[in-house]
């Protein structure tokens, strides 16, 4: 048995989900702890956000130029890769 965490944005694929586990072919487990803001759903209190922000601030930083220089050359490694 394997679990997965997926994001329906979509009611017929939900059908489509909700007839497999009609045929017993898998199980849906409701949960909406998800940790992260990336994900919809929960959303977090101003403590959560407060803590979150206050986590965000004490990480490391770089310069623009250097975020700029580093893009630009995993930018160049991307579209050697992809010609």
């Amino acid at each position: 048995m394997q679990t997965l965490t997926i994001a329906i944005n979509n009611s017929n694929a939900l059908k489509t989900l909700q007839e497999l586990e009609e045929q017993h072919f898998i199980s849906i487990v409701q949960t909406e702890d998800m940790d992260s803001p990336a994900f919809p759903g929960k959303r977090l209190s101003m403590s959560e956000f407060r803590k979150w922000i206050i986590q965000a601030e004490g990480l490391p930083t770089i310069s623009y130029e250097d975020a700029k220089s580093t893009w630009a050359s995993k930018r160049k490694q991307l579209q050697q890769l992809t010609r």
